[in-house]
């Protein structure tokens, strides 16, 4: 076996098919499937972009036998503009043949070798093959906390999926969603750290990032020692308008003070969230005094929509905190942020410096899956 990387051409459209009816045939669900077209449906590289993603196959031969994705764009890290790559989706025939279980050490490695500054972000727990795979090869990890304010409990007691693993569970869930023992005990919870909330603080819905997006960034980029690009051509292509994603520009009186970005999903059938409906703050930034606010804003523009969950990762403590302070609880967290050896050389010994990077979702496969 000769395994070589190379981009994704439309020529090998039908070896990548046949790759996943390989890995069909090996049980996998489609969702884990490779993309069937060499164009990246989402942030396709165009001449102009900064912001982009390019496919990459394993091949041994005339066969396709693993494939990636890497999503390029700038980051200010450490008062320096660099390019920094997003290394995801990764999938290999090794799931389903074992003869081809080193394929995805193959890509990994090669993947480094022409980015040395990649990040891995999400991947679904610690104890999942990508994460272990990556703290064997020295890359440094941490958890993306997640955090949820509920709004409707008597739905999050009758849907939420850990409260309904068992019929004693399940009793227990039902019966405090009937009685309002449920909404007594959740609105303890979540009335215990919460701060007063901040008067004369506005969201408003927005088509377009504007001239203000740019100079909040370049207002707030360095009070993170590790932050994504956010300005307002970077915003538009991560962000586009959508049915239920919503953009939201956020003032204190007169004076713009940060932005978000939310979604408003009805769920079916998830395997977290059952059939709610869920609100998500998917991205914001801010300067992180001004955290807080910008997520009380988001918060009850969710809220107002009558959503019966506000959920959202993330990592800086400052926004942390900000959701601690409007009411939000810590739940378990499947959101896994990785740094590659280089990367993580910059950054600094992660458990020390962790809480001064801004990541969201929006810096991984952007808001999907809420």
């Amino acid at each position: 076996m000769a395994i070589t990387i190379q981009p994704y051409t439309e020529d090998w459209i039908p070896a990548v098919k046949a790759f996943n009816t390989r890995l069909a045939a090996g049980g996998i669900d489609p969702a884990f499937h490779f993309h069937e077209t060499s164009i990246p449906p989402w942030l396709p590289k165009l001449s102009d972009r900064r912001t982009y993603q390019e496919f990459y196959l394993a091949v041994d031969k005339n066969e396709v036998r693993g494939a990636f994705i890497l999503k390029f764009q700038d980051f200010f890290l450490r008062g320096d503009t660099r390019t920094v790559v997003y290394y995801h989706l990764p999938v290999s025939e090794g799931i389903v043949n074992k003869a081809y279980s080193s394929v995805g050490v193959h890509m990994l490695r090669a993947a480094l070798k022409a980015q040395p500054l990649l990040y891995c972000l999400g991947m679904g727990g610690f104890d999942l093959p990508l994460p272990q795979m990556l703290k064997a090869m020295g890359w440094s990890l941490c958890e993306v906390p997640f955090a949820f304010r509920v709004n409707h409990a008597a739905n999050f007691l009758r849907q939420i999926a850990p409260l309904r693993q068992s019929k004693a569970l399940r009793f227990i869930g039902n019966l405090a969603a009937v009685t309002g023992a449920g909404w007594t005990g959740i609105n303890m919870l979540q009335k215990r750290y919460s701060s007063a909330r901040q008067p004369d603080i506005a969201a408003e819905l927005v088509d377009s990032f504007e001239g203000w997006a740019d100079e909040l960034w370049q207002q707030t980029r360095n009070q993170y020692s590790m932050i994504a690009g956010r300005d307002r051509a970077t915003l538009s292509v991560l962000y586009p308008l959508g049915k239920d994603l919503f953009r939201l520009k956020i003032s204190r009186g007169d004076r713009i003070i940060g932005w978000a970005v939310v979604l408003d999903t009805q769920m079916k059938n998830n395997k977290y969230f059952g059939n709610m409906r869920v609100g998500s703050i998917a991205d914001c930034l801010a300067a992180p005094e001004d955290a807080v606010a910008v997520v009380q804003a988001a918060t009850e523009f969710l809220q107002e929509r009558d959503v019966d969950l506000v959920v959202s990762n993330q990592l800086h403590s400052a926004w942390v905190n900000g959701m601690k302070a409007r009411g939000f609880l810590d739940g378990p967290s499947n959101f896994i942020f990785a740094a590659s050896k280089p990367l993580a050389e910059i950054i600094g010994p992660l458990d020390a410096n962790k809480h001064n990077l801004h990541f969201t979702r929006g810096d991984g496969d952007g808001p999907v899956n809420l």
